[in-house]
């Protein structure tokens, strides 16, 4: 069986595809990861994130709070559990992520973050995700079929 998914972040295909050799436990987590890519995440949290880092070596914001967000998805507790999703260059690839961010950095990363600026990023994603949900026959979905992937 062989798949192909587009990452969050880059227009490069990813093959996934079975193996006897344990890879990653991660990977049930690419649907998800097409879904936002379908949506336009990467573009949106881009266009809305508050502030631009100009090194050329710096971590995209963008990526930085996908680095925050997914590790909490898949179930991290803790802070510290962050550094587990350094190691994991699968995931690293499902995200279309190829420098991922370190806890330090992601700690500095909401350091830049005020009050007025944490309520005009988000109220901004806020009034742009109920524009993708769609209500159909009373029933509130989302425009994805996962079986088209």
């Amino acid at each position: 069986m062989q798949i192909e998914i587009t990452p969050i972040f880059g227009s490069k295909k990813v093959t996934l595809r079975q193996s006897k050799r344990s890879v990653t436990t991660f990977v049930g987590i690419s649907v998800f990861f097409e879904y936002l890519g379908r949506l336009g995440y990467a573009q949106k949290i881009a266009e809305h994130m508050p502030f631009k880092l100009t090194s050329p070596n710096a971590i995209k914001p963008a990526e930085t709070f996908t680095a925050f967000i997914v590790p909490v998805l898949v179930g991290a507790r803790r802070f510290a559990h962050m550094g587990l999703f350094l190691i994991d260059k699968t995931l690293h690839a499902l995200m279309g992520i190829f420098q991922f961010p370190n806890d330090d950095t992601i700690r500095n990363f909401f350091r830049r973050f005020t009050q007025a600026t944490i309520y005009e990023f988000y109220d901004l994603l806020g009034r742009w995700m109920p524009a993708r949900v769609v209500a159909a026959g009373g029933r509130i979905h989302v425009g994805f079929r996962f079986d088209r992937i």
